[in-house]
């Protein structure tokens, strides 16, 4: 099916085997499947990073998923100097490329600054040039190369919409998917590169998107919530000791969520590092996200605007279905006073 040119994409929602949506990853993953660039690796990468931020009715905006894919595409052209098409006599780069390489000389950026250190607004902008481009075709080539089963889609109105099948397919196979995707993104990006540049590409994909401050998170939960002791082991915590924590972690995620962010001490973020909480604690995020949501502030509600108890709880049991099986219980035993 030759999506790139659809308007609208109708949802295939007939009922599919997990065989059969297995069958339609090898397709996209095969030679069967043309690229030129890099872009559908990308898209797919937005999508996946973005499966729990879905609405109620499992939508997600373009200026959602643009905004993650010009992340990616920022680091990996920027940071980690990749070609995304092969070269070409006249040197010719893509046009997302020439987009990201404007703007820099436009903004005066230097080419070291990371997507997440830019201002708000220069982000919006880029991102808005991106998805006003890349949407023409990328959107409804993905769509073509999933067989019109994956998702639904309109360019006028902007948003994907997944199949209710492929949610739970991608949610129960996320890491697998994942390596999958990276893998022959890496094969891409090594045949149209020097080796100089494709070298731990693997790494470089897995966390082109990882942010590393988190100190606004720390101070919404510190500061504006009197989140005061260690929501682990229950220490009384001060500005000095005070760590953010991913409850369900940051490798299965991959995104940056008030509502799966906990306040730790230094020695239980350590500990912990890669691991699930131990169940019980659980219904201790739970209650505390009922809390942020019952205070009403407009920053809240846009953090938490996709947040539900059930989908937190089926998030947890994903994780642990992807192999988080490790889990993680602090040391309590010289605390006094710690509820749990």
């Amino acid at each position: 099916m030759a999506g790139f040119n659809l308007k609208d994409g109708i949802c295939d929602s007939r009922q599919l085997s997990d065989d059969e949506l297995w069958s339609i990853f090898s397709f996209i993953f095969s030679s069967k499947s043309k690229n030129d660039t890099s872009y559908k690796f990308g898209f797919l990468k937005a999508i996946l990073d973005n499966l729990y931020n879905v609405d109620n009715n499992l939508r997600l905006s373009f200026d959602k998923l643009f905004m993650k894919f010009t992340e990616i595409y920022w680091n990996l052209i920027l940071k980690y100097k990749l070609r995304q098409k092969a070269l070409t006599k006249d040197n010719k780069r893509t046009y997302l490329e020439q987009i990201i390489e404007e703007e820099l000389i436009n903004n005066k950026i230097i080419t070291e600054i990371s997507f997440e250190a830019l201002n708000d607004n220069i982000k919006l902008f880029i991102c808005h040039k991106i998805k006003m481009k890349c949407k023409q075709n990328v959107v409804g080539a993905l769509y073509g190369d999933t067989h019109g089963v994956f998702y639904s889609f309109s360019k006028k109105e902007e948003y994907i919409q997944l199949n209710p099948q492929v949610f739970t397919f991608l949610s129960k196979h996320k890491k697998v998917i994942e390596k999958l995707n990276y893998y022959e993104w890496a094969k891409f990006l090594e045949k149209v590169n020097d080796n100089d540049t494709t070298q731990c590409l693997l790494n470089k994909l897995d966390y082109v998107t990882k942010r590393n401050d988190l100190s606004v998170y720390r101070q919404i939960l510190y500061d504006e919530f009197e989140e005061k002791h260690c929501f682990y082991c229950g220490k009384e915590l001060n500005k000095t000791n005070i760590e953010v924590d991913h409850f369900i972690p940051w490798s299965f995620i991959k995104d940056d969520n008030l509502w799966n962010f906990v306040l730790t001490c230094s020695e239980c973020n350590n500990k912990k590092r890669d691991k699930l909480p131990d169940e019980k604690y659980l219904d201790g995020l739970v209650e505390r996200n009922r809390l942020l949501i019952e205070n009403n502030t407009n920053l809240v509600k846009n953090e938490l605007s996709t947040y539900k108890e059930n989908k937190l709880r089926n998030i947890y049991s994903w994780a642990s279905f992807n192999g988080y099986k490790n889990i993680f219980l602090p040391n309590i035993k010289t605390v006094v006073g710690v509820k749990l």
